[in-house]
């Protein structure tokens, strides 16, 4: 591991986090948390996606750890995040199988399916923007949970499905878990 994973990760290690979904990722600890040569606040979307993902299929890892695997895929030395090409493989190394999908009709039946599944969206103009990755999946009541739907919402966002899947998609990942939670 060169030095600013090893850096990163010895630093990520002594913030201490409660075991659970993370939203908001500029709140709380999680906001200064390292990533390459940034923080989680402003460049961890990715890494928070799965995270959440890991744990609401009941395979939780520490988010230091998700952060350390996932430097090697950052993105202009983190500032631009991770590459969201590689999402499926970080899902994979932690034992928890994604397929990626362009097709919003092949992402909205999983996701009524009750699958977990990752979407990752402009944040405004194509590639004149950034982009958001989420991790989604759906409640009792048929709608589209959102966990870190964006930097400054401390709770899970609750949503249509038409409405989310409307959004500018690059690409989702469909894991091959279901949600172990019934309320989020």
């Amino acid at each position: 591991m060169s030095l600013i994973p090893s850096r990163n990760h010895k630093y990520n290690k002594e913030i201490p986090l409660p075991a659970a979904l993370i939203h908001g990722q500029s709140l709380g600890a999680v906001s200064g948390m390292k990533f390459g040569l940034s923080t989680m606040s402003y460049s961890g979307c990715e890494v928070i996606a799965v995270y959440n993902a890991l744990f609401l299929a009941g395979k939780p890892q520490p988010l230091a750890e998700i952060a350390r695997y996932m430097e090697r895929f950052r993105v202009l030395g983190g500032f631009w995040g991770t590459n969201f090409l590689a999402l499926g493989h970080c899902l994979r190394h932690f034992g928890l199988h994604a397929k990626g999908v362009r097709s919003r009709k092949r992402l909205t039946a999983a996701l009524e399916q009750g699958y977990i599944c990752l979407y990752v969206y402009w944040t405004g103009r194509r590639f004149a923007s950034s982009v958001h990755t989420v991790c989604v999946c759906m409640d009792a009541s048929g709608h589209a949970v959102i966990c870190n739907a964006y930097n400054g919402c401390g709770h899970a966002l609750h949503s249509d499905l038409p409405a989310l899947t409307a959004k500018r998609r690059i690409v989702g990942y469909i894991t091959d878990s279901k949600s172990t939670f019934i309320r989020i």
